[in-house]
């Protein structure tokens, strides 16, 4: 089990200034990034484009894939994917977050940054290699997006 914390700006906030559109409900936002290429570098900002807006989508991946859990909150919204009920489930890859079993909240409250925090079923998925290339086959053959991913 894996969970990280940050106080920063959070995921509706930064996708706001990108995404002027976004819904007004945070959890919608929340699951717009977790979508693969919608966060990432902003031009101008540090670092590079390369791989950019891919961390949540994989993350997402990896615990869906390893028949954990999945869980991001941020702002007044929250996300949780389920545990996948069989293994048919668990390797059904959606680029959609909202495709897959999941639950969205908004809360009254805010929290003033991002937590996200997943399960990884090590006896599930022992083989990461294997399964990054599993990952990048059903992106690969779904793929919607504007710019390419690489997975490196």
């Amino acid at each position: 089990m894996i969970a990280v914390a940050d106080c920063g700006i959070g995921i509706p906030e930064h996708l706001l200034r990108r995404y002027t559109d976004a819904s007004d409900y945070d959890s919608e936002v929340i699951a717009l990034a977790l979508k693969p290429g919608i966060t990432g570098v902003l031009p101008g900002a540090y670092g590079t484009p390369d791989n950019a807006g891919a961390g949540l989508f994989i993350t997402r991946c990896i615990a869906k894939g390893s028949g954990g859990y999945f869980f991001v909150a941020s702002g007044h919204g929250a996300y949780r994917l389920r545990r996948a009920r069989n293994p048919d489930e668990q390797t059904e890859l959606f680029e959609d977050p909202l495709e897959d079993r999941h639950d969205l909240w908004d809360f009254n409250h805010r929290w003033n940054g991002t937590v996200v925090a997943l399960e990884i079923r090590t006896d599930q998925i022992a083989d990461f290699e294997g399964y990054f290339s599993w990952i990048r086959r059903h992106f690969s053959s779904r793929r919607a997006t504007r710019r390419r991913i690489k997975f490196t």
